[in-house]
């Protein structure tokens, strides 16, 4: 698709603001499928003056090849095989890359803040409700609810992965597995290669689709498994697991090199910091909790819950326990 200025057509939805903004310059970003890649060129569009030419790669039509006379070429879904013109371009690619000439950008889905302020009930309880069942792909703010399953699913198989690990790995956020295990647990199920599938998962990792937390000081030992679209969970299985859910969403707010302890979710070295995850707790079950921590670790301790908030002193630490939506807005 080419287009200019005089008659591109954005799309019938209101374009958003991100917490990333781009400038005038040699831009590629990016993220996996349906992070807002796009969105975020419409937003700087609306109010760029100069003329611009957008081509979507991954269409079969004819592409233009003279791109000389633009302000601006948007590139989509770019591979290296295509002639970079010599003018400020945009790129978009879900594969991890870096240019010579163009700053990175490594976009994400909406965090909680982003999401609330997207989001049309304009409830933070709602927006939180909403939030934890369909995930965090911008799209999806825009559909109506009983359409949302159907799109992730759809998304789900138009992604360019083998869906029987991918499947595996969306559908088991928050549990631990080693990497054998998951590959014993497929191929009793599917004709799979031991080569075939460490290949998978290292491109899975490569372009951010899916994390692997490991143990802090033991990384030979079963690591974490999260996804970067936790609403692939809910789309693709009946199992519920809202804490593996909540973990996801926490691990996504965080932006420090994570691992998790023995008895607790997240640990980050840098702040000493330990991060419990409850979807529901008292406080005579949070001190049971915290008596099985490791000595001599957590510095911080913070404690992420459903609905729940209350403070209690444990070993003269001040431990805060607060609802997702308070946390991740503090954070």
């Amino acid at each position: 698709m080419n287009q200019n200025i005089e008659d591109f057509k954005f799309p019938k939805v209101k374009v958003y603001e991100r917490k990333i903004k781009l400038k005038y310059q040699n831009t590629l970003i990016t993220g996996p499928k349906g992070v807002g890649k796009t969105f975020l060129i419409l937003d700087f569009l609306k109010d760029f003056k100069g003329k611009f030419i957008y081509i979507d790669l991954n269409d079969p039509r004819e592409k233009k090849l003279d791109l000389s006379g633009y302000d601006l070429v948007i590139l989509e879904n770019y591979n290296r095989f295509f002639p970079l013109p010599n003018t400020i371009t945009f790129l978009t690619s879900t594969t991890d890359m870096s240019l010579r000439g163009f700053k990175k950008v490594e976009l994400k889905g909406l965090d909680f803040e982003e999401y609330f302020s997207f989001d049309r009930h304009q409830s933070i309880t709602h927006s939180f409700n909403y939030f934890l069942s369909d995930g965090n792909m911008p799209e999806l703010l825009f559909i109506d609810d009983f359409f949302k399953a159907k799109k992730l699913q759809d998304s789900f198989y138009l992604m360019p992965y083998d869906k029987d690990i991918l499947k595996f790995l969306f559908t088991h956020i928050g549990e631990k597995f080693s990497l054998y295990q998951i590959y014993q647990i497929l191929k009793k199920t599917k004709k799979l290669s031991k080569d075939k599938f460490y290949e998978e998962i290292e491109k899975l990792q490569k372009e951010k689709v899916i994390f692997f937390v490991d143990k802090f000081n033991a990384t030979k030992t079963p690591k974490k498994v999260f996804s970067y679209n936790f609403g692939y969970k809910n789309a693709l299985t009946y199992d519920k697991n809202v804490l593996g859910i909540l973990e996801n969403m926490v691990f996504l707010e965080l932006d420090d090199e994570v691992y998790y302890l023995d008895n607790a979710n997240f640990y980050i070295p840098e702040q000493n910091k330990i991060i419990l995850v409850y979807p529901f707790i008292t406080e005579e079950q949070l001190i049971e909790k915290l008596k099985k921590l490791p000595k001599n670790i957590g510095d911080t301790i913070e404690v992420v819950t459903i609905s729940n908030e209350f403070e209690l002193e444990f070993k003269n630490k001040k431990v805060e326990v607060k609802p997702f939506w308070i946390w991740a807005f503090v954070e």
